[in-house]
């Protein structure tokens, strides 16, 4: 059985900003993934970047330099 973890995800207004994203947090060896949203979150694009729980402080690098492109931040477990 695949067990549920909590994780944090940034929702994006655009594709492009999801690609972008993910290209600076490869760059940089930052961890996160991109994937579909959850049904649970509606977003104009459809990609999240997930990261577990305990790392969210890593965000704040994501969060400060792609301010314009992040929809939304969500909590949730899956």
């Amino acid at each position: 059985m695949i067990r549920k973890k909590k994780r944090w995800l940034l929702t994006f207004y655009s594709a492009s900003g999801a690609i972008a994203v993910e290209k600076f947090c490869k760059e940089r060896k930052l961890p996160g993934r991109l994937l579909p949203v959850p049904r649970e979150i509606s977003a104009s694009c459809g990609l999240a970047w997930a990261v577990l729980e305990e790392e969210k402080d890593k965000l704040s690098e994501v969060i400060k330099t792609f301010a314009g492109e992040i929809e939304g931040t969500h909590y949730i477990e899956l």
